[in-house]
């Protein structure tokens, strides 16, 4: 990538006024074949894979590192980030040889059918909905002198929050999907950061068009082979090059023995593929699509017959770690009739598969701790399919702490005092100093006073925790925790010592 500088005859314009359309920075790209010019004055810093190093301070400053930050936009394949902060605006230009970089290559060499596919795959039930996407807008433009790009207006969620708007040029071109994308931060879109993108966009160039290689041969299955099935054939179908060949050797796990099917698609494409499974055992098998002057495409897949059986298969399972507030555990089964039931914790909800084969459940995870999940599917005269997971949901101290805020009551120390068995098992919030702290028998004592007088602290609280919360004496703190009714113990002068006793959950600085 390189930069080029404002020459000494733009300085000397500017000087007099003079701005001419060139003053501008500009930006080449070299692995995509592209450049790109910004307006001058409007976006700083402008961050690049080359300079990231050089804008260390400003990385931190956004609560990052070094390291960090190069391996994202490695990752991203961000080519330029560029900050327009009295607009809430950054411009990012990301370049990415992702599947459809791969796959399709060059967008402008498709015709409408592939090119209507793309669009439709940035709609609600596309890939890029399960990145976080919402596009309300999605419309391509045929370009003078750089080709077709989308043109997209989208919101991001983090978690199921917004977590930024935006507009972005979309294109796929010499084997990347290269993005512009203009990000808005803590408000609403307008028209004007549209035209902010536009400033951008229409400077945008392909220094030169790389050639379209041999690509692999598109195939779109409508029936595919299953994972798992009970019975002893099954068709494939879909769509590919018209008239290719299509050959599936099929090779059993236990024997070794192969057998081939083979069928060729008709002139529109369609195919139909019968396989016949020889016996119950595991297969894996490979299907190759060939036509003259194309790469070939080559699918394997894994079958299991077994008779009596109850196929199914996994579309949404629990993995280690749960990481939002509910959880959707879903899948399919080629049976008809079938019960399915799941148990989480020992809380049991049973439901009838739906007559297309799909059944889901929606379970809450919001409270920390371990899930035991057990999924059964069962039907008259077939073996009961039994799947178990265990997952953790962790908290982040920001998610604890919310979470805790919603259910914490904060009643006043006279009335603690005065009513502590209507608290007892409560969830508690405090702020206040924390006066004292000790180790004792693997324990953490805590003393945290809610009020300071020119006498000393008074309103105590005994807090105790597993650990210790890595908090100095004499900080202001918030505490969370539940209450367990009152301690009543000697105090440094041997007095009886009566005072609210607190199991910690969370404290964080005030």
């Amino acid at each position: 990538m390189r930069k080029r500088g404002i020459s000494l005859l733009c300085v000397l314009l500017l000087l007099i006024g003079l701005v001419p359309a060139w003053a501008a920075e500009s930006y080449q790209f070299a692995g995509v074949n592209a450049a790109v010019s910004l307006p001058e004055g409007v976006y700083q810093p402008v961050l690049t894979p080359e300079n990231l190093k050089d804008n260390e301070a400003f990385i931190q400053q956004q609560g990052g590192t070094l390291a960090a930050w190069q391996a994202d936009f490695e990752a991203r394949g961000i080519l330029l980030q560029a900050y327009d902060t009295a607009n809430d605006r950054v411009l990012v230009i990301t370049a990415l040889q992702d599947v459809d970089g791969q796959q399709l290559f060059d967008i402008n060499e498709h015709g409408s059918d592939v090119r209507a596919k793309y669009r439709l795959s940035h709609g609600a039930t596309g890939a890029y909905t399960i990145l976080g996407y919402r596009y309300d807008s999605v419309s391509w433009k045929n370009f003078k002198n750089i080709g077709r790009f989308l043109q997209l207006r989208y919101s991001y969620r983090l978690n199921g929050e917004v977590a930024r708007r935006g507009f972005q040029r979309r294109t796929i071109r010499n084997g990347y999907t290269i993005t512009v994308d203009m990000q808005v931060f803590g408000r609403q879109l307008t028209a004007r950061d549209n035209t902010a993108l536009n400033k951008v966009f229409d400077t945008f160039t392909f220094t030169s068009i790389l050639p379209v290689p041999p690509l692999p041969i598109s195939l779109d299955e409508t029936a595919t082979a299953p994972v798992e099935t009970s019975k002893p054939s099954f068709v494939m179908k879909g769509k590919t090059k018209p008239e290719a060949s299509l050959r599936a050797v099929l090779m059993s796990f236990s024997t070794s023995a192969s057998k081939v099917f083979e069928t060729k698609a008709n002139k529109a494409g369609v195919y139909s593929l019968p396989i016949d499974l020889p016996g119950e055992d595991v297969y894996v098998m490979t299907l190759t699509v060939q036509s003259p002057g194309l790469e070939d495409l080559n699918r394997s897949y894994n079958i299991r017959y077994q008779s009596g059986l109850i196929p199914v298969s996994m579309t949404s399972a629990p993995s280690g770690e749960l990481l939002d507030d509910q959880f959707v555990l879903a899948g399919s089964t080629t049976e008809s009739n079938v019960r399915a039931t799941l148990s989480v914790n020992g809380n049991e909800t049973t439901k009838n598969v739906a007559r297309n084969g799909t059944f889901s459940f929606t379970f809450d995870t919001k409270e920390e701790g371990t899930y035991a999940i057990r999924l059964v599917l069962t039907k008259k005269g077939l073996q009961d399919r039994v799947f178990n997971y265990t997952a953790v949901r962790v908290l982040s101290p920001l998610a604890r702490e919310e979470l805790l805020k919603k259910s914490a009551l904060s009643p006043t120390y006279t009335e603690l005092i005065q009513n502590p068995n209507m608290y007892d098992g409560k969830m508690l919030h405090y702020q206040g100093t924390l006066i004292a702290k000790e180790n004792d028998a693997d324990a953490w004592v805590l003393r945290v006073a809610l009020n300071k007088k020119d006498a000393g602290f008074t309103d105590v609280l005994y807090v105790t925790s597993d650990t210790d919360p890595g908090f100095d004496i004499n900080k202001e703190v918030n505490i969370y925790g539940l209450m367990e009714g009152m301690n009543v113990a000697p105090d440094a002068q041997g007095n009886e010592e009566t005072l609210p006793r607190i199991s910690l959950s969370l404290m964080s600085a005030k």
